[in-house]
């Protein structure tokens, strides 16, 4: 039997908008209108999959909203609410060297210079100056700041480790 292939997540269905079908969309793609780049979604919530193709996207205000083929109208598009619009990894643009996507990022193992493993990456997020990652040890978690060759010395995909220069200490939430 063949695997399926990894799904990755590029946004999701925040809502309805207007009466023909359209709906609000919230876009983890940066910058956001880069998910309309893509034509077919695996849209998945909880244990159900759908395949969604766009017919027409646009801003509308703040907010960017989407149309799929054979959702015509409002009580059509609720339904499609809380879906995750997601895409296989060889959907993705193909990236030059040493460039790499968030996803792969999460779940790496981080070490410090010290040898100690600080935790796994479990989110990413974006700030104004810079993305931060989220670090899970034990239940616990705490952020570092992803800004390369100052805290992050190098990734190791191959391996799964993450290597940067942090100390505990430097935790609010260290013990």
């Amino acid at each position: 039997m063949k695997a399926q292939p990894t799904l990755i997540a590029l946004g999701r269905i925040i809502g309805v908008h207007g009466v023909r079908g359209w709906v609000k969309i919230h876009s983890e793609c940066r910058p956001r209108e880069a998910i309309f780049n893509y034509s077919v979604f695996q849209a998945t919530r909880h244990h159900h999959a759908q395949t969604l193709k766009l017919l027409d996207a646009r801003r509308s205000g703040k907010s960017l909203i989407a149309l799929f083929a054979d959702i015509c109208d409002r009580d059509a598009a609720l339904q499609l609410n809380g879906f995750t619009l997601n895409v296989t990894r060889a959907d993705l643009p193909q990236l030059k060297n040493g460039q790499y996507y968030w996803t792969d990022v999460l779940g790496l193992t981080v070490i410090n210079r010290s040898g100690e493993h600080l935790g796994k990456v479990c989110d990413i997020f974006e700030t104004g100056a810079n993305d931060v990652l989220v670090i899970n040890k034990d239940g616990q978690e705490y952020l570092i700041p992803f800004i390369s060759e100052r805290y992050i010395d190098r990734i190791d995909f191959e391996n799964k480790y993450l290597y940067v220069d942090w100390q505990m200490a430097w935790t609010d939430d260290a013990d």
